[in-house]
């Protein structure tokens, strides 16, 4: 690698680093840090949502994976607009109304501390899993490339998101990740561009070849469990997307720091037409790639992406699209690590540790967390994925299906039943983990397919354990807190629409959801065009 190409990506690590610095100067107080004071524009909301969706992994590993399989791997984040759907209808409402910090709040506010707790610690092992996984497969990848050592890409990576978060907050969160969407999508483009032009085909030519090779076939109705890029795991694949989209804090806190719910809205189509769009580009490309490189075969998917880029990118750009996977890394640390601060501190600091019990902590405590965890997060991956357990990363990413389940299972009796109770609902989040994990390893289970059966069985048994141990809240406490009797008192008292003219309620069908179930629907139909 050349010193303009080095030079490119200190210069983009250090322009993070200013933003950082620039947005975070005005926060003041602990909502400034967590929500931006709930004053963000709408479009860095989206592009923030999109650049935690789409890892380095992706960037990287997407196109070598559409090289054998085509864009059947689509299928796994086809259901993501409906998911963002039944954000917008039902679960974001909820939340944006009772002005929850962190969305485990509201699960002691409607259950109490035992399921809160567990959904937290759920939390946690998941985002730990995540961030360790999408900072060190790409530190791999930038180390093929740039012959850097892991002890330096790896510091310098989380190091450089762990600064610009604390100084910042979640404002420097979406800000730079809508920076470093844009820098993937300028090394996306340039690629696909490159790519296409190197075949020496023409376009047309180039797509005939790879359509005569089975690439655009993104269908695949096999009834087989143990499969992930088909369309019975792609159906299942909603109860994951809707845990992720409507229940999981790294993506709902960033959605609550818009300015009203018409950014709310705008935010979440923009988001799913952005995320889905750049991962059937990703894929796409794998396609090109098939049809430039004859069909060869390569010892891994990863060296697909890589080999081109080293060997085709000119000096300059090269530097631009490295700077991108760092990009796609450092978008994924600092939400996580937001995110996780939020958590910590609103549902474990200050409920049991400051010293006075459920008072707001000051901002400096809170940028003291944010910079344990941070630290935290280096050591995880420095320590849990060198040497020969890096391998461990594709064993223990599985677990996360296991947890996800459970989790979506305790939100949707919170929010859909007064029966549920918080000890009834606990044990049944405990039983659908390892009921969950000893039918899906039994079976070997896709994990698009896990949650649906951890959701399944928690639900069943949490739901039938609440009527034998008694209530620990009373039905008038519990029903402002179901959606069913949160949309009848804010019709009661007029809190149905904002300033705006925008329906704050739950359940209510506007412009925005149904264009979500369009672009939905739509791509159904474009991938069936082109099969």
């Amino acid at each position: 690698m050349s010193w303009i190409d080095a030079g490119i990506i200190i210069v983009y690590l250090i322009a993070m680093l200013v933003i950082g610095f620039v947005v975070g100067k005005d926060n003041a107080s602990q909502e400034d840090y967590f929500l931006a004071g709930r004053s963000m524009p709408w479009l860095p909301v989206a592009l923030s949502v999109a650049a935690t969706m789409i890892s380095a992994n992706s960037f990287i590993g997407g196109s070598g994976w559409a090289y054998t399989e085509g864009l059947m791997p689509f299928m796994q984040n086809i259901t993501v607009p409906l998911a963002c759907f039944l954000a917008v209808f039902i679960a974001v409402p909820v939340f944006y109304h009772l002005r929850v910090s962190s969305v485990y709040e509201y699960m002691e506010l409607r259950m109490g501390k035992f399921t809160r707790l567990l959904t937290v610690a759920q939390f946690f092992i998941n985002s730990l899993i995540q961030v360790s996984s999408m900072v060190y497969i790409p530190a791999l990848i930038i180390q093929t490339i740039t012959g850097w050592s892991l002890n330096v890409i790896v510091p310098l990576t989380v190091l450089c998101a762990i600064i610009y978060t604390v100084a910042g907050g979640i404002k420097a969160v979406i800000w730079t990740d809508a920076v470093q969407m844009v820098v993937l999508w300028g090394g996306l483009i340039f690629i696909l561009i490159y790519a296409m032009n190197s075949t020496g085909l023409g376009f047309f030519t180039t797509l005939g070849e790879a359509h005569a090779a089975g690439k655009f076939n993104a269908f695949d109705f096999s009834l087989d469990v143990t499969k992930t890029n088909c369309f019975l795991a792609s159906c299942f694949g909603i109860f994951q997307w809707v845990r992720y989209f409507c229940f999981d804090q790294a993506q709902v806190q960033r959605i609550l720091t818009s300015k009203s719910m018409r950014g709310i809205k705008r935010s979440f189509v923009s988001s799913s037409i952005i995320m889905n769009l750049m991962y059937f580009l990703m894929l796409f490309v794998g396609c090109i790639f098939f049809v430039y490189y004859g069909g060869r075969e390569f010892a891994t998917s990863n060296e697909i992406m890589i080999g081109f880029m080293l060997d085709n990118l000119p000096v300059g750009v090269l530097g631009l699209v490295i700077a991108a996977v760092f990009a796609a890394a450092m978008s994924s640390v600092d939400s996580l690590l937001n995110s996780m601060t939020t958590v910590f501190t609103k549902d474990i600091y200050e409920q049991y540790f400051a010293k006075e019990k459920g008072k707001t902590s000051s901002l400096r405590m809170t940028m003291t967390i944010s910079v344990v965890l941070g630290i935290f997060i280096i050591l995880i991956v420095m320590f849990g994925f060198t040497g020969t357990v890096a391998s461990v990363i594709d064993v223990v990413g599985r677990y996360i299906s296991y947890f996800s389940g459970p989790a979506l299972a305790s939100f949707l009796l919170a929010m859909f039943t007064t029966r549920a109770s918080d000890r009834g609902t606990a044990i049944g989040f405990l039983v659908g983990i390892v009921s969950g994990y000893l039918i899906a390893t039994t079976y070997n289970t896709s994990w698009l397919i896990n949650p649906a059966i951890g959701c399944a069985i928690t639900l069943v048994v949490s739901y039938a354990l609440s009527f034998v141990l008694p209530r620990e809240k009373s039905l008038e406490d519990i029903r402002p807190y179901t959606v069913k009797g949160l949309r009848a008192k804010m019709i009661a008292e007029h809190q149905d629409k904002d300033a705006e003219g925008v329906s704050l309620l739950p359940f209510h069908l506007d412009q925005y959801g149904v264009a979500l179930l369009v672009i939905f629907a739509a791509q159904y139909v474009i991938l069936a065009l082109i099969r």
